[in-house]
C-alpha cells in the first residue's frame, strides 16, 4: 500500500516537476539571452578602442608624425578585436577580421607615401566599412538591441547607433581639417565639414534624447554618466562651433586640440556608458540565477512539505492496514480468536469491524464442523461394520445380515437385507433346475452317441464310391487334357512357323535396308579421312607461319637490344610476339598428333564397316534359306493340328458322362457328411449342456443359502 501511495504521490507531482521544468527552462532562457548579450560588450569596447587608435594614427600619417608608437598600439587594440571575435565567435562570417586585418596592413604599409586624402579615405574605409556595421551586426545577432528593459535598450542604442558615428565624424573632421592645413582644396574641405558637422548634431541630439530616458528609467545611472556626458556635451558644442567657423572661411588655429579634446570626451562618455552596460547586463544576469535559485528552493521546500503529508498521510492508512493484515495472518494460522482495534469510522475501520464479525463467524463454523466430524465418525464406524457382512455375503454366505442403524446408512442396510433375501431364495431354484439338467445331458450325450456312429458309417461309404469315381473322372480329363495341349501344340507349332516365316522376311528386308546403310556409312567415313588431310595442310601452313613468327620476334629483339634504352619498349613486344608464336607451334603441333589420331582411326573404321558390309550379305542368303523351310514345317503341323482337334472332342464326352456319375457320389457323401456334422453338433451341444450344469452347481456350491 504504502508503494502505491508514493506512485500516487509520484504521479501527482509530475505536473508540479513539469511546471517547474517550465518555470526553470524561461528563466534559464533569459539568463542564456542576457549571457549572449553581454558579449557584445566586449565587442563594441574593441571595436571602438580599435577605431580611435586607427584614427589617431591617421593623424600622424597626415602630420608627419613618428607612426612606429601609434602603429604598435593599433596592432595592441587589433590584437584585442582579433581576440574577441575569435573567442565569442562574434561578426566572423565574411571574412571581416581579414578585412581589417588585410586594410590596416595597406594603411601602415603605405601611410609614409601616401597623400592626406588617401590616408583620411583608408583609414574612414576601415571605420566606417568595417568597424561601425560589425557593432550594428555584433548587436542584432547577440540580441542587444533587443533587450526589454528600458535602461539597458536605451544605452546599447546611442552606443551602437549613434557614438561611433559621432566619433568617426569627429575624427574625419579633424582629418579634414588637417589635411587643409597640408594644403588641400579649402571649398571641397569646406562643404565636407558642414556635411559633417549636420550630421554630427543630429546624431548628438539623437544621443541626447536616449541619454534622457536612460536617465529616467535608472537615476542611478544619471549620477554615474551624467558628467561625462555633460563634458561630451560642452566640449562637442566648442568643437562644432570652430568647425562651423572652419567652414565659414575663418582661421581657426587651435582646431586640432578642440578636436583632440571632443574626440577624447566622447571616448570617455562611450567607455563609461560601456561598462554600465555590461554592470546592469551582469547584475541582471545575477538577479535571473538567484531568481532560479529561489524558484528552485521553493520547489524543493514544496516538495518536502508534500512528502511530509504523504508520510502522515500514509501512516494513517497504512498502520490499520497494517494490523489487519498481521490479524489475517493469525487467522490463516488457526487463531479465530483474533480481534482487530476498530480505532476510525471510514473505510479501513469498516473492513476491520467486518473482518471481526468474519472471525466471529468463522469459531462458529468451526464449532459446528466439530461436531459434523463427530457424525462422520459414527457413519464411518457404522459403515466399516456394514462392509464386513458385505464382504462375508461378497463370498457366498447369504445367511448374513447387516445390522439397521438410525442414520442415513440404516435405510441402505434394510434394502441390501431385504435384496440378500430375496437372492438366495432365487439361487435355491436355479440350484434344483441345474440337477434336472444334468441328468438330462446324460441321456441327450448317449443318444447322439449311437447316431453319429451309424452316420459316420454312411459318410465312410458314400466317400470310398466318390473317391473311386473321382479318380477314373480325374484319368479321364488327363487325356482330354493331354489330347487338348497336343492340339493347342500344333496350333501353336502352326502359328510359330507363320510368325518364323513372316519375321525371316522382315530380316531380309531390314539386312538389305543395312546393306544400304552401312555403304552410305562408308562413304561418309572416307569423305571425313579427305577432310583430315585438308586439315593437316592448314596445321602445316599454320606451323611455317609460327616458325617465322619466331624468327621474326628474335630478330626483333636483336634489333631492340641493339637500339639500347629506346628499343626496351619494343624488345618487350618482340619478347611476347615470340612467346606467342612458341604457344602458337605447341598447338598446331598438338593439333597434328590429334588429326593423325583421327585418321588411323578413321581407316580402321573403314576395315571395319567393309566386314560388316560382308556378313549381312552372308546373312541375307541364310535367312532366306530359313524361310523356304519354315513354310514347309508349316505344311505338316497343319496336318498334326486336326488329326489333335478330333481326339480331343473325342475324350471331352467321355470326361463328361463320367462326372455326371461322379457328381451323383459326391451329393450322396455330402448328405452322409451333413448328417454326421448335425449329429456331431447335437452331441457337443449335449456335451457343452453338461459342462454348464456341472459349473453351475460347483458355483452354486460356495453359497450358503438360508433354510
Amino acid at each position: 500500500m504504502g508503494q502505491k501511495l508514493s506512485l500516487v504521490a509520484a504521479l501527482f507531482g509530475l505536473p508540479l516537476i513539469g511546471l517547474t521544468y517550465l518555470v526553470v527552462s524561461k528563466q534559464q532562457s533569459t539568463i542564456t539571452t542576457l549571457r549572449l548579450a553581454s558579449k557584445a560588450v566586449p565587442y563594441l569596447t574593441a571595436a571602438t578602442d580599435l577605431q580611435e587608435q586607427l584614427q589617431q594614427y591617421a593623424r600622424a600619417a597626415i602630420l608627419k608624425q613618428n607612426l612606429a608608437p601609434l602603429a604598435a598600439k593599433v596592432e595592441k587594440s587589433l590584437s584585442a578585436y582579433a581576440s574577441t571575435v575569435n573567442n565569442e565567435a562574434l561578426y566572423a562570417d565574411g571574412g571581416q577580421l581579414n578585412k581589417v586585418q588585410t586594410a590596416w596592413k595597406t594603411l601602415r604599409s603605405g601611410a609614409a607615401s601616401m597623400s592626406p586624402t588617401e590616408v583620411v579615405n583608408q583609414s574612414f574605409k576601415i571605420a566606417a566599412s568595417i568597424l561601425i556595421p560589425g557593432i550594428t551586426k555584433v548587436s542584432t545577432d547577440t540580441g542587444l538591441e533587443l533587450d526589454t528593459q528600458p535602461d539597458s535598450y536605451f544605452l546599447q542604442t546611442y552606443l551602437v547607433n549613434y557614438l561611433p558615428a559621432i566619433q568617426l565624424q569627429m575624427s574625419e573632421a579633424q582629418l579634414v581639417a588637417i589635411q587643409n592645413a597640408s594644403g588641400s582644396s579649402r571649398r571641397d574641405n569646406a562643404a565636407k565639414v558642414t556635411a559633417l558637422v549636420d550630421a554630427m548634431q543630429s546624431f548628438i541630439a539623437e544621443t541626447e534624447n536616449r541619454y534622457a530616458s536612460v536617465a529616467s528609467s535608472n537615476p542611478a545611472l544619471k549620477a554615474t554618466l551624467d558628467p561625462n556626458f555633460q563634458a561630451m556635451k560642452k566640449d562637442s558644442a566648442v568643437y562644432l562651433a570652430a568647425l562651423r567657423a572652419f567652414a565659414s572661411g575663418l582661421s581657426v588655429p587651435n582646431i586640432d586640440a578642440l578636436a583632440q579634446k571632443s574626440v577624447g570626451s566622447t571616448g570617455t562618455f562611450a567607455s563609461s556608458s560601456l561598462t554600465s552596460l555590461d554592470s546592469i547586463l551582469a547584475q541582471r544576469n545575477n538577479d535571473e540565477r538567484r531568481q532560479q535559485l529561489l524558484e528552485l528552493l521553493s520547489v524543493a521546500a514544496l516538495v518536502v512539505l508534500a512528502y511530509a503529508l504523504l508520510v502522515i498521510i500514509a501512516r494513517a492508512i497504512t498502520l490499520p492496514l497494517s494490523q489487519l493484515a498481521f490479524a489475517a495472518r493469525r487467522v490463516a494460522r488457526g487463531d479465530l480468536e483474533t480481534q482487530v482495534p476498530v480505532t476510525t469510522r471510514d473505510e479501513v475501520g469498516t473492513v476491520s469491524t467486518a473482518f471481526n464479525t468474519a472471525v466471529s463467524q468463522l469459531r462458529e463454523n468451526e464449532v459446528r464442523n466439530v461436531q459434523e466430524r463427530q457424525e462422520a465418525a459414527r457413519l464411518q464406524s457404522n459403515v466399516g461394520e456394514f462392509l464386513d457382512v458385505t464382504m462375508d455375503i461378497a463370498e457366498g454366505d447369504l445367511t448374513k445380515r447387516g445390522k439397521v442403524t438410525e442414520d442415513v446408512l440404516g435405510n441402505v442396510v434394510d434394502s441390501i437385507n431385504l435384496m440378500t433375501e430375496e437372492l438366495g431364495q432365487v439361487l435355491k431354484g436355479v440350484q434344483r433346475a441345474s440337477l434336472s439338467i444334468t441328468g438330462g445331458s446324460v441321456d441327450m450325450l448317449n443318444t447322439t452317441t449311437d447316431i453319429q456312429a451309424g452316420a459316420e458309417l454312411t459318410a465312410n461309404e458314400a466317400q470310398n464310391v466318390a473317391r473311386q469315381v473321382q479318380s477314373v473322372i480325374v484319368q479321364i480329363r488327363e487325356m482330354a487334357q493331354n489330347a487338348q495341349a497336343s492340339a493347342d501344340s500344333a496350333r501353336q507349332a502352326l502359328q510359330a512357323s507363320q510368325q518364323g516365316q513372316q519375321a525371316v522376311e522382315g530380316t531380309l528386308e531390314g539386312m538389305q535396308n543395312i546393306r544400304r546403310e552401312v555403304q552410305g556409312v562408308s562413304r561418309r567415313i572416307k569423305g571425313l579421312g579427305d577432310r583430315s588431310l585438308e586439315i593437316q595442310d592448314i596445321v602445316n601452313t599454320i606451323s611455317q607461319i609460327a616458325s617465322q613468327t619466331n624468327l621474326l620476334a628474335l630478330n626483333a629483339a636483336i634489333e631492340a637490344a641493339g637500339a639500347g634504352e629506346a628499343g626496351s619498349r619494343f624488345a618487350i613486344v618482340a619478347d611476347e610476339v615470340r612467346k606467342l608464336a612458341d604457344n602458337s607451334a605447341q598447338a598446331t603441333a598438338r593439333i597434328a598428333s590429334l588429326i593423325r589420331s583421327v585418321q588411323t582411326e578413321i581407316q580402321d573404321v573403314i576395315l571395319s564397316v567393309e566386314d560388316g558390309t560382308r556378313e549381312v550379305e552372308q546373312g541375307y542368303r541364310v535367312a532366306g534359306t530359313a524361310g523356304e523351310r519354315l513354310r514347309e514345317i508349316g505344311q505338316l503341323t497343319q496336318q498334326s493340328a486336326q488329326l489333335a482337334e478330333s481326339i480331343s472332342s473325342a475324350t471331352q464326352m467321355q470326361v463328361q458322362g463320367m462326372e455326371q456319375v461322379g457328381s451323383a457320389v459326391q451329393e450322396i457323401a455330402s448328405i452322409a457328411d451333413r448328417s454326421s456334422e448335425s449329429v456331431e453338433r447335437g452331441r457337443q451341444a449335449a456335451v457343452q449342456l453338461q459342462d454348464l450344469a456341472t459349473q453351475m452347481n460347483v458355483g452354486l456350491a460356495r453359497f450358503r443359502l438360508p433354510g
